[in-house]
């Protein structure tokens, strides 16, 4: 089984996170945040990203296979 970026127990992911769980980088994700594609919430001077709101963007473009991992 392959180890994920993230605990199992995790409610928000870093940027960082989601950028290895995806296999962007973090230009790609930061780039989808700023155009509203994927929601996210500031936390202090970072970005984090709901594990029901990254599940729901995963699913609508077709990565059922990771939406299913979260």
């Amino acid at each position: 089984m392959t180890k994920l970026p993230f605990p199992a127990n995790a409610t928000y992911f870093s940027v960082a996170q989601v950028c290895e769980l995806m296999g962007v980088c973090a230009k790609t994700v930061l780039r989808r945040i700023a155009s509203g594609e994927l929601p996210a919430t500031k936390f202090g001077r970072d970005w984090r990203i709901a594990r029901s709101d990254l599940r729901a963007y995963l699913a609508a473009r077709g990565n059922q296979f990771v939406a299913h991992v979260l």
